[in-house]
C-alpha cells in the first residue's frame, strides 16, 4: 500500500489586522500613564506645597523656615492625598470621549444630572473640600482657637447649640465644592476636549513655558470666581437665617427636632450687620476657598494641557505600519484622535524614513485586506458617520422599523350548503297605540327635524339681534366660571403626587409670590437669568452638528496628505483606485459644511442706521450678542470647512490635468472644476 505525502504548497489564509485593544492602545495607555504620573501628579503636588508655604500656614516663621520645615512636607503631601488627588483621579475615570453638546444651559444641567457620574463627582469634591478644612482646622490650632470654631458654644443654659461659626466655614467649603461642580459641567471638563493647537505642538517643545504663561490668567481667572460665588454664599446663607429657619421652626415635627440646636440663629443681631462683626472668619473662609479652588483648576489645567498632547508610539514596534493602521481601526474617539494625529505626521514628514513607511504602507500585500484598504476603509467610515450625523443636525439617527411579522395565511373553511335566511323568523309584537306615538317621538322623525331646525333659527336670530352689552356681558361671565371653579377644584382636590409635578408646582408659586410681591427690578432680573438660562446659542448648535470636527480635520488632512504623496511613492496604483470615492466624500462634505455655514451667516443682521441712532440699548446688545455667536458657530464649521478645502487644493495642484484620467458623478465634477479653475 503506497504512503500518502503531504506537501508543503499548501494554501495559508493570509492574516488580518489586528484588533487596536492588542497593539495600538496598550501603547497609548502606557504614554498617557507616563504622562499622569510624571507631569499631572508631580506638579500638582508640587503646587499644593507652594499654595501651602504662602497661604496655608499660620505661623509667623518665614518662607525659607517653612519650606525646610519636614512637617510643612508632610501637612502638604497630605493636603494633596485628601483634597486634589481625588478629583485628578475622578476626571481620569469619568472621561468620556462622546461629545454630547446641548444648546442651552438648561438642557446641558438636565444632561449632566441624568448621569450618575454627576453625583459621584460632585459627593468626591464636596469630601476632598471637607477633608482640607479639617486639615486645616487640625494643623492650625491657633485659628481654630481665635475664630472659635468649637462645634457647640459655650453656654451652660443650652449645651448643645451648634456654633454658628463652624457652620458657616462648612457650609461654605461645600458650596464653593457645589459651584465649582457647575462650572465644569458648564465648561464641559468631563468630555475629552481635542485643541487645534496641540495638533501642531511639537514634542521637543517644553510646556512648562506655556504652563507658566497660563498661571497668571489662571489666578485672576480663579480669583474673581472665588470672590463672586463667596458674596453669592453670603446672600444665600443671611437669606436662611432671614426666611427658611424660622419658616422651619413653625413646622411641628421639625420644631422639635431643631430647637435644641439651631434656635439662637433666629435671635441675636440683624443679618445684615453680621457681616462686619465676623470679618476675620469671613476672610478664613475666603482665603481657604480659594486656596481649595486654585489647586482644583490648577490640576484641570494640566490635565487639558498633557492629556490631548500627540503621541508616536508606532515606531516602537516591530511592524510599525500595522500599529498604526491598527490603532486608525479603533472604536474609541479618544485613541482615534491619537491614531490620526500620529497618521498626519507621516503623511506630512518629508524625511527619508517617513517616506520608507509611505512606500510599505501603499505596497503591502501581506495581510488581507490590505493596510491600505484597511485605512481608507475606516477613515471613510468615519467621515461617512459625521457627515449623516451633520446632515441631521446632531440629532439622533431614527430608529429603524422592525421587519413586519408575517402570519401564515389562514384557510377559512367553505359555508355550509344550508342558505342562511336573512329575515326575522319570529313573529313582531303588536304595540299600543300610546307606544307607537312615543317611539314616534322620540325618534328621528320629521316632527323633531322640524323643531331642531326652529331652534336653529331662533338661535341666528337672537345672535343678530340687538342685545344690550349689560346682558352679554353677564352671559360670558355666567358661563366662563363655570371652567374656572372647575379648575380650582381640580387643583384642590388633586395636590401633586409626583417629584416632577412637586418641582413644578413648587417652582410656580414660588414664581407667582416673586411676581407678586417682589420689586420690578428683581422680577427684571429673573427674567433675564431665566432667559438666559433657556436661550438656545447658535454656536453650540453648530457644534452639535459637528461634534467630532477635530477628528474628522484629522482624517482629511491625513488622506489628502497620502494621496499627494502617492502619486511618487505608490508603485503600484493602489492609491490611485481610491482618488474618485475619496474626491466624492470631500465634496459632499465640503458642499454640505458651506451650504450650513451660509445658513448660519444670514442669522446676523448688522444694526440700520435707524437703529443706530435712536441708540436701543436692547435690541444694539442683541445684535451684538447674535453676531458673536454666529461667529463662533463660523469658527466650528470652519475646522471642517478649512481642511476640506485645503486637501482637495493640495490632490488638485498635486494630480493636475491626470485627474481627467478619473470619472466623476455630475454634481461632484461641477464643484472640482472650480477647484481645478481656482488653481
Amino acid at each position: 500500500m503506497a504512503a500518502s505525502f503531504t506537501s508543503s504548497f499548501s494554501a495559508r489564509p493570509s492574516p488580518t489586522v489586528p484588533p487596536a485593544s492588542q497593539s495600538f492602545e496598550p501603547l497609548v495607555k502606557a504614554v498617557l500613564k507616563h504622562r499622569l504620573n510624571r507631569n499631572i501628579f508631580a506638579l500638582s503636588a508640587a503646587f499644593s506645597l507652594a499654595s501651602h508655604i504662602f497661604f496655608w500656614s499660620s505661623d509667623e516663621s518665614s518662607i525659607s523656615t517653612r519650606l525646610l520645615s519636614p512637617s510643612t512636607w508632610l501637612v502638604a503631601l497630605l493636603a494633596w492625598i485628601v483634597g486634589i488627588l481625588p478629583t485628578i483621579v475622578s476626571r481620569k475615570l469619568n472621561l468620556a470621549a462622546h461629545h454630547t453638546v446641548a444648546p442651552s444651559p438648561r438642557e446641558t444641567l438636565a444632561s449632566a444630572l441624568t448621569k450618575s457620574s454627576t453625583f459621584r463627582t460632585l459627593t468626591i469634591y464636596t469630601a476632598s473640600a471637607l477633608l482640607l478644612l479639617s486639615l486645616h482646622l487640625y494643623t492650625a490650632p491657633g485659628i481654630r482657637e481665635s475664630l472659635d470654631l468649637s462645634v457647640f458654644v459655650k453656654s451652660k443654659k443650652h449645651p448643645y447649640y451648634l456654633n454658628g461659626c463652624l457652620i458657616f466655614l462648612v457650609v461654605a467649603q461645600a458650596w464653593f465644592a457645589l459651584s465649582f461642580s457647575l462650572r465644569n459641567i458648564m465648561l464641559e471638563r468631563f468630555v475629552f476636549r481635542w485643541s487645534r493647537n496641540t495638533l501642531f505642538f511639537h514634542l521637543h517643545l517644553f510646556p512648562q513655558s506655556n504652563l507658566f504663561i497660563t498661571l497668571p490668567l489662571l489666578l485672576i481667572t480663579i480669583g474673581l470666581f472665588t470672590l463672586v460665588t463667596f458674596v453669592a454664599f453670603g446672600v444665600v446663607f443671611g437669606l436662611t437665617r432671614l426666611v427658611v429657619l424660622p419658616i422651619l421652626l413653625r413646622i411641628p415635627l421639625l420644631r422639635n427636632l431643631l430647637r435644641p440646636f439651631a434656635a439662637h440663629f433666629v435671635r441675636g443681631p440683624w443679618t445684615l450687620v453680621l457681616p462686619l462683626r465676623y470679618l476675620r472668619l469671613e476672610f478664613r473662609t475666603f482665603l481657604l476657598g480659594l486656596v481649595t479652588l486654585v489647586n482644583w483648576e490648577f490640576a484641570d489645567t494640566l490635565f487639558n494641557m498633557y492629556i490631548p498632547q500627540p503621541v508616536d508610539v508606532s515606531h516602537t514596534t516591530a511592524e510599525p505600519n500595522v500599529a498604526l493602521v491598527s490603532g486608525v481601526t479603533s472604536t474609541d474617539l479618544v485613541f482615534l484622535h491619537f491614531a490620526y494625529s500620529e497618521l498626519r505626521n507621516l503623511a506630512t514628514d518629508s524625511s527619508p524614513s517617513s517616506s520608507t513607511r509611505r512606500i510599505a504602507l501603499f505596497s503591502d500585500q501581506k495581510y488581507n485586506p490590505s493596510l491600505w484598504s484597511t485605512l481608507t476603509r475606516a477613515a471613510l467610515l468615519r467621515l461617512g458617520h459625521d457627515y449623516q450625523t451633520f446632515l441631521r443636525r446632531g440629532r439622533p439617527a431614527p430608529l429603524s422599523s422592525p421587519p413586519p411579522v408575517t402570519t401564515p395565511a389562514v384557510t377559512v373553511p367553505n359555508p355550509p350548503s344550508t342558505p342562511i335566511l336573512r329575515q326575522p323568523i319570529y313573529k313582531p309584537l303588536q304595540q299600543s297605540p300610546l307606544a307607537r306615538v312615543l317611539n314616534s317621538l322620540a325618534s328621528d322623525s320629521d316632527l323633531s327635524r322640524a323643531t331642531e331646525e326652529v331652534a336653529k333659527e331662533v338661535k341666528t336670530a337672537a345672535k343678530e339681534a340687538h342685545v344690550p352689552e349689560l346682558f352679554r356681558s353677564v352671559a360670558v361671565s355666567a358661563t366662563s366660571a363655570i371652567p374656572t371653579s372647575t379648575v380650582v377644584t381640580s387643583i384642590a382636590h388633586n395636590p401633586p403626587t409626583t417629584l416632577s409635578s412637586f418641582i413644578l408646582f413648587i417652582r410656580q408659586r414660588c414664581y407667582s409670590a416673586l411676581v407678586k410681591y417682589a420689586p420690578s427690578c428683581s422680577r427684571d432680573i429673573y427674567g433675564q437669568l431665566n432667559e438666559w438660562l433657556v436661550r438656545e446659542r447658535i454656536h453650540k448648535r453648530a457644534e452639535m452638528s459637528l461634534p467630532n470636527r477635530e477628528l474628522d480635520a484629522l482624517v482629511i488632512e491625513s488622506l489628502s496628505a497620502l494621496v499627494c504623496a502617492s502619486l511618487a511613492e505608490d508603485r503600484y496604483g493602489v492609491v490611485q483606485r481610491d482618488i474618485p470615492r475619496i474626491l466624492e466624500a470631500f465634496l459632499s462634505f465640503l458642499q454640505a459644511s458651506e451650504d450650513y455655514q451660509n445658513e448660519v451667516r444670514v442669522l446676523y443682521v448688522p444694526p440700520t442706521p435707524e437703529e443706530l441712532t435712536q441708540a436701543d440699548s436692547a435690541v444694539l446688545r442683541q445684535k451684538e450678542r447674535t453676531r458673536v455667536e454666529v461667529a463662533k458657530a463660523s469658527e466650528a464649521i470652519a475646522v471642517v470647512v478649512d481642511a476640506l478645502k485645503s486637501g482637495i487644493s493640495d490632490i488638485v495642484r498635486t494630480f493636475g490635468d491626470k485627474l481627467t484620467a478619473f470619472k466623476f458623478p455630475p454634481k461632484t465634477a461641477k464643484k472640482l472644476q472650480s477647484f481645478v479653475d481656482y488653481i
